[in-house]
């Protein structure tokens, strides 16, 4: 048994997908314990902004948390969208709304827009453009880490998703390699990275992070990463599980992180 620790239900405002679908096929696949992170935006920018309705949310997973009582682990998590500039507004939110798991999560980089695939060419285009959309991401990611507000840190490499094989190698990049050993340390210090499965049956796709930064992280210490399936309806939570602990063992890792290694809440 495993958890899934990244799942949006119905409460995000990007996902359709029932809270009791949700657990009904978290069940039907031997799932331990299923994480509901739901997009928290707090930016104008971000597409979930303003969308978020806590007590809403809370109401219902509690329903679902006692329904399931005895055969699901149900924990009610938080997926928040970081940056930098409104470092100090999440602060104040996630102090004054009470959470199981919080995943921080960079989502952009400015120019460049990771959820638009018509940018491929641009990235290929520009190298230098690219490169620095990357050195904005990954310091993103440093401060994120060093706040000690979350977790998890979510599908770290994010940018390959939607646009894989075109961006410069951060590993083999001295520049970047070093600003991706920086945000390295600050999560190995404060939090964890997870293993993010979400697109890992598209041909030539990654999963994010890839094995490469997977090893660098672990040669650095860091902690045993969280599955997430990146969930986003009832048919994809636990998604590629299987493809996702073989990258997990090349990377030199045992298992994944268990929920009672992550979550605020003991049951």
């Amino acid at each position: 048994m495993y958890s899934d620790m990244h799942v949006h239900s119905s409460a995000s405002c990007d996902s359709d997908a029932s809270i009791w679908d949700i657990c009904e096929t978290a069940i039907e696949r031997g799932i331990e314990a299923v994480a509901l992170t739901e997009h928290v935006e707090l930016h104008p920018n971000d597409l979930c902004y303003g969308k978020f309705n806590y007590d809403a949310a809370r109401r219902t997973f509690e329903k679902a948390k006692e329904k399931y009582d005895g055969r699901l682990i149900l924990l009610f998590g938080a997926e928040v969208t970081y940056r930098s500039e409104i470092e100090s507004l999440i602060g104040r939110f996630l102090e004054s709304h009470r959470f199981d798991v919080v995943i921080g999560s960079v989502h952009d980089a400015p120019p460049i827009n990771f959820w638009d695939p018509a940018n491929s060419a641009l990235v290929r285009s520009n190298p230098a453009l690219a490169k620095g959309a990357l050195k904005v991401y990954y310091r993103e990611v440093k401060s994120m880490a060093a706040t000690g507000l979350f977790n998890i840190v979510g599908h770290l490499g994010v940018y390959q998703r939607y646009m894989p094989n075109v961006w410069p190698d951060v590993v083999g990049d001295d520049e970047l390699s070093d600003i991706l050993h920086e945000a390295l340390e600050e999560v190995c210090a404060n939090s964890r990275l997870e293993l993010n499965s979400n697109v890992m049956d598209r041909p030539g796709h990654l999963p994010s992070p890839s094995v490469e930064v997977l090893k660098i992280y672990r040669e650095m210490g860091g902690k045993p990463p969280t599955f997430g399936s990146d969930a986003h309806s009832a048919e994809a939570v636990g998604k590629n599980y299987s493809s996702a602990e073989k990258v997990l063992k090349a990377a030199g890792f045992s298992g994944f992180a268990s929920w009672k290694d992550v979550a605020r809440v003991s049951y």
